[in-house]
């Protein structure tokens, strides 16, 4: 009878941490950091998955850093560095001695898509997370595209009050809705 009492009550607690847990992952997707370059705001992306760049900006993007590295010319330097999505700089991790080959910048693209890292202009890059990005939204300090704000706002209250931030997110991309800082503008 003691054996099963303890069966029980390990079953019980086994079961309440893995339904915490699942919850615990659903509320990181939103406080995960996730790197801004620019102006537009893609929050409504998991901050695992998105990668605007194409491998073709990517490339461009290397060369700028590798051959202003490379050069070694006084004043010369390139606009961008890689950065993962707590902003930390790893372009040092990338580069090399001497102009790398096709072979191995694909090594590096490669690396740099699998690992989720972007490569951003090093004067215009935030980091920053989805759930300070949608308080930011309805604070009134984000544009809105093509949508106005106030509808949005409308369409989206009971959520943002329940702090359904998915129920948000996926509004944001069913309606196809660019954001901006206000303040980057």
């Amino acid at each position: 009878m003691k054996h099963n009492k303890h069966f029980i009550l390990m079953l019980m607690i086994i079961t309440i941490l893995s339904v915490s847990g699942c919850k615990e992952d659903d509320q990181t997707l939103y406080s995960r950091n996730i790197v801004v370059d620019g102006t537009v705001l893609p929050f409504y992306e998991s901050s695992l998955t998105y990668n605007a760049e194409s491998e073709e900006q990517i490339r461009s993007e290397l060369y700028s850093i590798l051959n202003a590295h490379i050069s070694k010319f006084p004043g010369q330097s390139s606009d961008y560095i890689i950065v993962n999505h707590d902003g930390e700089n790893l372009t040092e991790d990338f580069l090399v001695d001497q102009l790398p080959s096709h072979m191995e910048i694909q090594d590096m693209i490669k690396r740099i898509k699998e690992d989720g890292y972007l490569v951003v202009n090093k004067k215009h890059y935030r980091v920053t997370t989805i759930e300070k990005e949608i308080e930011a939204l309805f604070d009134g300090k984000r544009q809105l595209f093509p949508e106005t704000l106030d509808k949005v706002l409308e369409d989206n209250m009971d959520a943002y009050e329940n702090r359904d931030y998915e129920a948000i997110n996926h509004y944001l991309r069913k309606n196809n809705i660019k954001v901006w800082d206000v303040i980057n503008n």
